[in-house]
């Protein structure tokens, strides 16, 4: 036997001893606050790790991930066992409706929040409700629980670094945070009783295993009885030579509560090379005796039988992976405990996991007469009682790869759908995001305007935060009256309008720096879209100047000045390009666009304003979109300032970036927007166009949060390359239904399906499409 298995098995030995009650069978004696566990000999603590999108990587992807896990399996200790665990549990209905649901307020929306929060209900019940945890668990045999902290601080920093190179998070869990694991195992359906104090449990001198122990466990030959429900542990047995990585994912897809455990023990590379050299040595011997024998016997054309030049082959290449391939030995065990309400169910969900193990040509069993030893072998506690140790290298180990998809449940996130792959809920708080800068993209009809809807519905009923809409098509200022009522303002924005904006207003604080700059840069942007030839130096320079001067003698007059007085101090410069731009003005002062040229005449304090720009027509829709966002800019300044959250939706966005001031002007703006406590979302159906612009790439590469709807093949393209999305991905915004397609949601993608049921009032007021809803005649 090898010295480092046969330590480990010396330190993990422990005599026996009859439990006389239930809380015998929990293998941990002692417990400190960080999280670490004493059990036997040994000290141990757990970690918890997120998924990552192995399940829908590109073939590239999925090896450089292998590769990356590989790494990760060779930097484990020697002289550690590790457990990594993956854990299905139920969700917890009563944390979901905390979390995600709208609390009622007493008003008259609140038949909209009901309605809301039973679609959210219905999604969470119709899909598995299943959701898996991973947890990597260390446990290693030291002499005072200072040093094995110590040990653990150092492992700590190489996990997490390790897991980030995945793309995956690695946390450490507190003693509290692994006792609840325990119960909600133990004592599933009973989540939400969970309390544990340390101190409060030391002062009445309570054990903690009280605090997680089930009822009863009543053992049988093959299962476990804990409390009312049925649990049976079994393991791997034999192993194909050839394992697809798909089969832990497979094993774990069954929509029961169950554990699935891999524990570790990596062997010294000396010791192993040692060990094979030894084998090698054996095999040659033994093929030397046989042609010895057969010499003698005359027979010198004799083959070598089949095993033993078998035998040779397997064991060179094992040397050849230990010194030349940078592989390690390691020794394996593969267990995996489901639980059922009836006996009948778990003989059911025994044998459907043992086909799925036989369809990958391998073989799993029952444990008998050790279910206790196998129950606490699979638990994230760091005890090991089952030795039906398995030689593997690195990579084959490898192959039984933890990981799936990535889901997104964030609490108080706001509904985007269903995983396409897991079926759980997507539930996005971009408040948890680097920037909360979004995009939603889509050809016309795949659910564009729908999905910004799905972002207000939850924002208006469920927050006081403010909202901002540039709305190009007249769609979205229905839903708005008919939620907010009396809070909202629609300003419509049309020639010869009663509603007016004043593109001069300018609140304190306006800009990034010098708010002259910033205000001058959009009467350049306005310019350059009345006028095709563009704003040429001698233009920037008048323009600069009139601006300063207007805003100068505004503040000592106390009067804001508006695009009109403006243009009546072009008028007074010497230069012939000052009356040009004076001329260029004339249509938004004093012409029949002069909505934008004097003093406002709407209500902007209003918790809910829409911009409906649907009157301007075609030509100047671009124009009007350049005073809203202006406009919308000193909004949010203004409710920064007040601590107030703004969100922030414009549509059509990619008008604004085929000129080159307006398109600086708005990449300006963008960055305010995020400085300011702003969310602000950009909607368009022209990727391609807007790609074009490099300054529009910019933002969409440097967003963390988008949405993919159904993409047309150019945009796929141009997509793919600045997202990095692979083929596979790629697939869920190809042809897709509307509502469906892909979220970047920080370094993650994931497939998403969105149906929102049809018989509702939200999705009367939600829905463009012609024919359908109660606004079904506005324009779509």
């Amino acid at each position: 036997m090898l010295k480092t298995i046969k330590t480990i098995l010396t330190q993990d030995k422990e005599r026996y001893t009859v439990p006389r009650r239930v809380q015998d069978i929990i293998p941990i004696t002692c417990i400190w606050p960080d999280g670490i566990f004493k059990v036997g000999g040994k000290f141990a603590k757990s970690f918890k790790f997120t998924d990552i999108n192995y399940m829908v990587a590109s073939r590239e992807d999925k090896e450089n991930m292998f590769l990356t896990y590989s790494e990760l399996l060779n930097s484990l200790d020697s002289g550690a066992t590790t457990k990594i665990t993956i854990y299905n549990h139920r969700m917890n209905e009563a944390d979901f409706e905390d979390t995600s649901l709208m609390p009622m307020q007493g008003d008259w929306r609140d038949e909209y929040r009901e309605e809301y929060n039973r679609m959210l209900l219905d999604k969470a019940v119709n899909a598995e409700g299943v959701m898996q945890e991973k947890f990597i668990t260390i446990s290693i045999a030291k002499k005072t629980v200072e040093e094995a902290r110590a040990y653990f601080t150092r492992i700590a920093a190489d996990l997490q670094a390790h897991f980030a190179a995945l793309g995956s998070k690695c946390v450490e869990l507190s003693a509290t945070e692994r006792l609840r694991v325990l119960h909600d195992f133990y004592r599933a359906g009973e989540e939400n009783f969970f309390t544990f104090n340390a101190k409060d449990m030391m002062k009445k001198g309570h054990d903690f295993r009280d605090y997680i122990c089930p009822d009863s466990v009543e053992k049988y030959a093959d299962y476990l009885k804990i409390g009312e429900r049925f649990a049976r542990v079994i393991y791997l047995k034999d192993y194909a030579s050839y394992i697809k990585d798909s089969m832990v994912s497979e094993l774990t897809e069954l929509n029961r509560n169950m554990m699935l455990s891999i524990d570790i023990i990596p062997i010294p590379t000396d010791e192993a090379v040692r060990e094979v050299e030894n084998r090698l040595l054996g095999v040659e011997t033994n093929i030397t005796n046989w042609q010895r024998r057969q010499n003698s016997n005359n027979n010198f054309s004799a083959v070598v039988p089949y095993d033993m030049e078998q035998q040779r082959k397997e064991s060179k290449e094992f040397l050849d992976d230990l010194t030349t391939r940078d592989q390690r030995m390691m020794f394996a065990v593969i267990t995996m405990v489901h639980t059922a309400d009836t006996k009948e169910q778990l003989d059911s969900d025994t044998e459907a996991i043992l086909a799925t193990a036989r369809k990958h040509m391998c073989q799993m069993a029952t444990l008998k007469y050790q279910q206790f030893d196998g129950l606490n072998t699979v638990l994230p506690v760091g005890v090991r009682k089952i030795n039906a140790f398995r030689t593997l290298t690195t990579e084959s180990l490898a192959v039984f790869m933890p990981f799936k998809v990535q889901e997104i449940m964030d609490k108080g996130g706001v509904y985007y759908g269903q995983n396409a792959i897991s079926n759980n809920l997507i539930l996005c708080n971009k408040a948890n995001l680097l920037n909360q800068s979004a995009w939603l993209l889509g050809v016309p009809g795949s659910g564009k305007s729908f999905c910004a809807k799905g972002i207000m519905v939850p924002t208006i009923l469920n927050s006081d935060d403010e909202i901002l809409i540039c709305d190009p098509e007249g769609e979205y200022a229905p839903m708005v009256e008919a939620l907010m009522g009396d809070e909202c303002a629609v300003i419509r924005v049309a020639a010869g309008g009663k509603d007016r904006l004043n593109a001069m207003y300018m609140v304190d604080g306006y800009g990034e720096n010098d708010p002259i700059i910033v205000k001058s840069q959009f009467i350049m942007s306005l310019i350059e879209q009345i006028d095709s030839k563009g704003v040429g130096p001698q233009q920037k320079s008048i323009i600069d100047r009139c601006t300063r001067a207007v805003y100068r003698e505004a503040e000592q007059s106390g009067i804001v000045p508006t695009l009109s007085t403006l243009r009546d101090k072009l008028m007074q410069q010497p230069e012939p390009e000052a009356k040009q731009i004076a001329l260029s003005m004339e249509l938004f002062t004093t012409g029949s666009l002069d909505i934008f040229g004097q003093h406002s005449t709407v209500d902007l304090d209003k918790r809910v304003i829409v911009f409906d720009i649907h009157g301007l027509g075609a030509q100047l829709k671009p124009t009007g979109l350049l005073v809203i966002t202006d406009t919308i800019l000193n909004r949010v300044t203004l409710n920064w300032k007040r601590g107030k959250r703004t969100h922030v939706f414009i549509d059509e966005f990619h008008v604004v970036f085929e000129n080159e001031f307006s398109a600086s002007f708005f990449n300006s703006a963008w960055r305010q927007f995020r400085k300011r406590n702003a969310y602000p979302t950009a909607i368009t159906q022209n990727v391609e166009y807007l790609l074009d612009s490099v300054q529009a790439s910019t933002m969409l590469s440097n967003s963390e949060f988008v949405v993919m709807l159904n993409q047309a093949a150019s945009d796929r393209e141009k997509l793919a390359k600045l997202l990095n999305i692979s083929n596979e991905q790629l697939s869920y915004i190809t042809n897709a239904d509307a509502g469906c397609g892909l979220i970047k949601y920080g370094s993650a993608l994931v497939p998403f399906v969105n149906r929102f049921p049809k018989d509702t009032k939200l999705y009367s007021l939600m829905t463009t499409r012609p024919g359908e809803g109660k606004f079904s005649g506005q324009a779509t």
